[in-house]
């Protein structure tokens, strides 16, 4: 606020405070600073709810100019006008820190509490005010207790009449009264003036002595009932001012004492009757204010459960429509009722008319009947241990058509863990099947075709290879045959010639023999040593160093010959493979039931890419022509053949130092010790 309204305002309290200060002092009858009815207080502790303590200088001022002008004396003035300035500011303070400032007045305890603290003030006020009259010699010794009784009265009365009804004309009506209740205020008004007149006025026999002010009890129960706290502290004062002029007059109940003792009871009745209808109008208006709430919280609930009834009847619509484009329904089980709920989705899923009659024992009519146990057995699993379940299953329409149905369910148990009710999901997964079905076989066709492919190109490179191999030792033959033809009587070359022949006849004879076995192999087993003195010439030139860990009474059941053939593939790939000086390591245990033969050499190792297609037929590392190391790629092919016939096992690894790893299994011969090999058996190792 500006200052020249701050000023304005407090000019104005100035005003208003000495207008009702000399109405008040006019009353005064015990002293002339004395008087049962004092509006000042009333106004002053008013001003300082709304405006706030800052206002105090106002109230002084005003306090001041009213007791200057009765009494003349600046120092007792000065004292009176201090105790009013505090009893103002202090019932201000303590209210707004205590109850909540001007909302005290809007409940029964705050209520309560206003008046304890304008006791307090205004005996504060009276206390200081009297004490001042005793200071100047203004009041004498034996009328100070009535002095500061009527001064006490004459404060706390304002306070409690004035101050609520300021207060509560000073905040709009929270809603305009209607017009009947305009009306009905008119004639509260017109009825409290007529009862207040008969109680409080002049009568036809004189002045009326009877205690017929409790007939202004059912007027100010209407006021505080039906228009709050404004139309009770309207009541009340109007009563106030027709009792006070009818009691200075000498009318009403109270006009039988003295002027001052008359006036001391009537503020005392007006107070407490302001008292009674403040608590009951804060009463009524909490209870109007709490009806008003819960009928806006009935409102505002009928309205929520309107919006979630619409709203779950979309979602509900939008779950019944996603059931039908994903063919899933769901479905609830009392279980002890025996009744089942089936969504719309459900009951079109197998093919029924919606809402017809659903019991579990209909539901597994409907499970084909290959899979009606298993169903029948998974559910009454679920229910004996509480776990949920998924399964699939066959069901017949009623039609004869065959669906497939992917169900899943759980459990819901009661307190004691009895099953009370199962609910799940069925999803018509037939076309989904059907497209898996369609998917296998294309990529069975693709398979198929891939595997026919590697044929053609393994057949291709077998007889690039084969015509290789074939034709290296025959153009030697042929070659050496025409030597032959030419060669007159030289022995020596007649020999070499015929040496040649004989050797590259022998390698043809060799090949041959492989690419029979391919499809001649049925059983075999053999001996390390009988490999190993096959290969001498070969190690010996290559000075390979041999090493060998053969345990003892190492026997097999098989074919000797096949089995040796066995280590000699195995070892010829290694010797094949080792540089010149290197080593071939050669380990035979048992194990259990069988026998384990390793064969680890210190070569290259093989292409970690070319490992899974090691005994493979027609399989090589480097398939091209020109490679370095000749073969068909047969030995091992026969030699995993060789041992699988026979019951074992044999797998290749490469070493982690470098070189190949072969190990091969063969099921031990019956007993602990066989004697040197009979028919039908064969030693690993020939002992010397």
């Amino acid at each position: 606020m500006s200052s020249p309204k701050r000023l304005a305002l407090l000019a104005a309290l100035t005003l208003v405070y000495v207008a009702a200060g000399r109405f008040g002092l006019s009353l005064a009858f015990v002293n002339e600073s004395a008087t049962a009815v004092w509006p000042p207080t009333g106004i002053a502790i008013a001003a300082c709810l709304l405006g706030g303590v800052a206002i105090w200088p106002a109230i002084f001022a005003g306090a001041l100019v009213v007791n200057l002008t009765t009494s003349g004396l600046v120092l007792p003035s000065l004292l009176i006008a201090c105790g009013n300035t505090a009893e103002a500011v202090l019932a201000c303070w303590v209210l707004q820190r205590t109850s909540g400032g001007v909302s005290s007045f809007d409940k029964t305890t705050g209520i309560l509490a206003y008046v304890g603290i304008a006791a307090a003030a205004t005996a504060l006020a009276a206390t200081v005010g009297v004490s001042a009259l005793i200071a100047a010699n203004l009041a004498l010794p034996d009328s100070i207790s009535g002095i500061w009784l009527t001064w006490w009265t004459g404060d706390l009365a304002s306070a409690v009449l004035l101050t609520p009804a300021i207060l509560a004309w000073a905040r709009r009506l929270k809603e305009p009264w209607p017009s009947p209740k305009v009306v009905e205020a008119i004639l509260l008004a017109l009825t409290g003036a007529l009862l207040a007149y008969w109680v409080f006025g002049p009568s036809a026999s004189g002045t009326r002595r009877y205690p017929l002010m409790f007939v202004m009890l059912p007027a100010l129960l209407w006021a505080a009932q039906r228009f709050g706290l404004h139309g009770a502290a309207a009541a009340v004062l109007g009563i106030a001012g027709v009792a006070t002029w009818g009691t200075l007059n000498g009318f009403g109940p109270f006009a039988r004492w003295s002027t001052n003792e008359s006036l001391l009871l009537l503020q005392a009745y007006l107070g407490v009757k302001m008292i009674a209808m403040m608590t009951l109008a804060a009463e009524v208006t909490a209870r109007r204010r709490a009806e008003r709430d819960l009928r806006q919280l009935n409102i505002d609930l009928e309205r929520r459960i309107r919006e979630r009834s619409e709203e779950l009847q979309r979602l509900h619509g939008r779950l019944a429509e996603a059931q039908q484009v994903a063919h899933i329904g769901s479905w609830e089980w009392d279980v002890a009722a025996d009744s089942v709920w089936w969504s719309d989705e459900m009951y079109r899923v197998y093919g029924l008319e919606i809402g017809s009659p659903i019991t579990y024992e209909r539901y597994l009519g409907l499970v084909h009947p290959e899979d009606r146990d298993r169903v029948n057995e998974i559910v009454g699993a679920s229910a004996r241990s509480g776990e949920s379940f998924t399964f699939e299953h066959r069901a017949i329409k009623p039609d004869g058509t065959c669906i497939m149905i992917h169900s899943r369910g759980r459990v819901v148990t009661d307190a004691d863990g009895r099953v009370v009710r199962m609910l799940g999901i069925g999803h018509d997964i037939t076309e989904r099947k059907r497209a898996e079905e369609e998917r296998l076989e294309l990529v069975r066709a693709q398979a198929a075709r891939l595997e026919a492919e590697e044929a053609n190109r393994m057949k291709d490179h077998f007889l690039a290879t084969l015509s290789h191999e074939l034709r290296t030792p025959l153009n030697a033959v042929v070659g050496w045959a025409e030597v032959l033809k030419r060669l007159g009587a030289d022995e020596r070359l007649r020999a070499k010639a015929i040496d040649a022949i004989h050797r590259n006849v022998g390698i043809q004879a060799q090949l041959v023999s492989d690419i029979l076995d391919v499809t001649r192999i049925r059983s075999g087993a053999t001996i390390v040593d009988g490999a190993l003195d096959v290969l001498e010439p070969v190690i010996a030139a290559k000075q390979i160093h041999v090493g060998r860990d053969i345990g003892d009474d190492l026997v097999v059941m098989g074919d000797a010959r096949r089995l040796q053939q066995v280590c000699w593939n195995i070892l010829t790939n290694a010797s094949k493979f080792v540089e010149p000086g290197g080593s071939i390591a050669i380990v035979a245990r048992r194990e259990n039931e069988s026998i384990m033969l390793r064969i680890d050499d210190d070569g290259p190792g093989i292409p970690e890419d070319f490992l899974p297609y090691v005994f493979d037929q027609f399989r090589q590392a480097d398939p091209s022509i020109t490679r370095l190391h000749g073969g068909l790629g047969l030995g091992l092919a026969i030699s995993h053949d060789l041992v699988r016939l026979h019951g074992g096992s044999i797998t290749v690894a490469n070493r982690p130092n470098g070189g190949a790893s072969f190990t091969v299994r063969l099921p031990a011969a019956p007993g602990d010790r066989v004697d040197p090999p009979e028919a039908g058996t064969a030693a690993m190792a020939e002992q010397t």
